[in-house]
Parts: C-alpha cells; sequence; structure tokens
C-alpha cells in the first residue's frame, strides 16, 4: 500500500502542477484583468520557495481554494480550477495514506 501511495503522490503532485500551468495561461488569455489583480504569477514563482514571493503564492491559493476563480463565468477554468483542487486533494490523501501505511510497518 506504500507504493500505491507514493505513486498517489507523484501523479497528484506532477497533475496539480499541469492544471494550475494551464489555468494561470487561460486566465492571462482569457481574462487579463483576473489574471492582472492575482499579481500575473508564473508557473515559476509558483513553484519557487523564495520568501519575497511568499505573498503572490497566498494570493494564488487563497483565490483558488477560496473559490474566487469559480465566480469566472468560464467553464474551461471552472474545469481547470477543479481538477487542480482534486489534485491537490489527492496528493494530501497519498501523503496521509504513505504516513498511515509507512508508521504501521515501523516496529514497536
Amino acid at each position: 500500500m506504500t507504493g500505491v501511495a507514493i505513486v498517489t503522490i507523484l501523479v497528484a503532485m506532477g497533475s496539480g502542477w499541469l492544471f494550475r500551468n494551464l489555468l494561470l495561461r487561460v486566465l492571462r488569455e482569457r481574462h487579463p484583468d483576473e489574471f492582472a489583480a492575482l499579481g500575473q504569477p508564473t508557473s515559476q514563482q509558483l513553484a519557487s520557495l523564495s520568501p519575497k514571493l511568499q505573498e503572490l503564492h497566498l494570493q494564488f491559493w487563497r483565490y483558488l481554494w477560496g473559490g474566487k476563480v469559480f465566480q469566472i463565468k468560464d467553464g474551461l477554468v471552472t474545469g481547470l480550477a477543479g481538477a487542480a483542487l482534486l489534485a491537490d486533494a489527492a496528493l494530501i490523501v497519498g501523503v496521509v495514506v504513505f504516513l498511515w501505511y509507512a508508521g504501521a510497518a515501523q516496529p514497536q
């Protein structure tokens, strides 16, 4: 089961990155006002761990997880945002399952 959890984590990380990158691209092309309000983030900036970009990260995650992205009446944006959220949820589940089974495998 640990192997399944690791594969789930890897697939969720990759698909989450892909869906967020596509979401940013669609926002930039179809909804430039929304994209500008987000601070015009790039996928490289969102992947960075730089403390200077912390506010940009928080603003994007609030936008995505807060549901404001779903207020845009665009089916493609809604689909990509939903897929990104599902990938994040799968990542969380994968990590929990991994920790559960990895912890259970430890000798007492």
